[in-house]
């Protein structure tokens, strides 16, 4: 499975389109800041998914409470083992609960993205790599799959490519966590800008030895490594044009 996530509209809304062998899989929103809005208040409103008809697939619900509980301790992976934030419960059409999305902080350096399905658990490992950010997608100690973003970005429009093993996840909720990840990370909600923006960043976590920089290479093929170096180059080339 290989889709892209591209972000087409950033100001005024957070719009994104998703897609398989160029054809429109998927459309997806995210909340962006409304006048009046309190602080945090975005987190609230929903992450929606969409079929490319605009018929609703899935959608986030955000627990104030379990939320507030859960931030309330700094530090608390020291008594618990694990802190969990930013959970979202993902439902679907019929107001069904199907997983959950969440961030969990383990450990000093220690962080992860979880990614529950219909009873399956799948871990993220997020490392920023200069001209790219990659998260590898673990099911038990089994890599399945890869997020690759160049961090070079036009109007505030970002854009991903999803490598996944055959069969190992279903697409919605692969294309949906995307969109959970991009408002994670890369949330520029509320900021109207029109221009480049390009980075080069690395990160420590004690994870990063999760990054297995071959995984698209042994489980794709030589040219498809080849075609993900080219995105990342040709990302910062177009931006350098603008």
């Amino acid at each position: 499975m290989i889709m892209q996530v591209n972000q087409v509209v950033s100001n005024g809304r957070n719009q994104f389109e998703i897609l398989e062998n160029g054809l429109l899989l998927y459309r997806a929103s995210s909340p962006f800041f409304k006048p009046g809005t309190p602080v945090g208040g975005d987190e609230v409103r929903r992450l929606i998914l969409t079929d490319a008809f605009n018929r609703l697939l899935l959608f986030t619900d955000y627990n104030v409470f379990e939320n507030l509980v859960a931030s309330a301790i700094p530090m608390s992976w020291l008594f618990k083992g694990a802190k969990q934030v930013r959970r979202y419960s993902v439902l679907n059409s019929e107001n069904q609960i199907v997983g959950r999305f969440y961030f969990e902080q383990t450990g000093v350096a220690k962080s992860k993205l979880v990614l529950e399905w219909r009873g399956r658990l799948i871990v993220g490992y997020r490392k920023e790599a200069g001209k790219k950010e990659v998260v590898s997608f673990y099911d038990g100690e089994t890599q399945i799959g890869q997020l690759t973003k160049p961090n070079a970005v036009v109007n505030n429009c970002d854009c991903y490519l999803l490598h996944f093993l055959d069969n190992s996840l279903d697409r919605e909720i692969a294309a949906f966590f995307t969109v959970y990840y991009d408002f994670l990370y890369h949330n520029h909600s509320g900021e109207l800008m029109r221009g480049r923006r390009t980075d080069v960043e690395y990160t420590f976590d004690r994870y990063n030895k999760m990054f297995n920089k071959n995984f698209i290479a042994d489980n794709f093929g030589k040219e498809e490594n080849e075609r993900v170096e080219q995105f990342i180059k040709d990302a910062y080339k177009s931006r350098k044009k603008k």
